[in-house]
């Protein structure tokens, strides 16, 4: 895919721990000197077969998810460094892991939060960053939840 040539690509899902890790993303980018890339990661839930698609979010959906992560774009940038650092905004169908993986071929860096899921919940729901980590040819960063957040449990 090589969106992301030698810059940093960040998985956002609108979490407060993604934001987290966009922040950070944004800010080594502005050390480093490299474009940012945000991307959402959207699969139908309603497909149950075949590969996951936008088909299920419509037109309307596909809106939303663009404004939520131009939202997201817009808080993890202040006005301090608005123009300082590039920040391309892209919604991806896909698996979150797998995309996240193939949209960051070509990049320095990919960069998930985590939401601090543990035991049960963990092995359930399973967990992205660790599967970013393990599926990953370049250097992965997990941030953790933000200071004074609890972690979930």
């Amino acid at each position: 895919m090589e969106h992301a040539s030698n810059g940093i690509v960040v998985g956002v899902d609108g979490s407060a721990c993604s934001l987290h890790a966009l922040r950070w993303a944004v800010r080594e980018a502005l050390i480093s000197g490299v474009e940012v890339t945000a991307v959402l990661v959207w699969s139908d839930p309603w497909s149950v077969v075949g590969p996951p698609s936008m088909f299920g979010a419509g037109k309307a959906g596909h809106a939303r998810l663009r404004e939520l992560v131009a939202n997201r774009v817009k808080q993890a940038v202040d006005e301090e460094h608005a123009g300082a650092v590039h920040v391309e905004e892209r919604v991806v169908a896909g698996h979150a892991a797998e995309t996240l993986v193939a949209e960051s071929a070509g990049a320095r860096l990919l960069v998930v939060g985590t939401t601090g899921l543990s035991g049960i919940r963990r092995w359930m729901l399973g967990s992205v960053s660790q599967r970013c980590a393990q599926l990953s040819h370049i250097p992965v960063v997990i941030v953790p939840p933000p200071d004074g957040e609890p972690e979930v449990t």
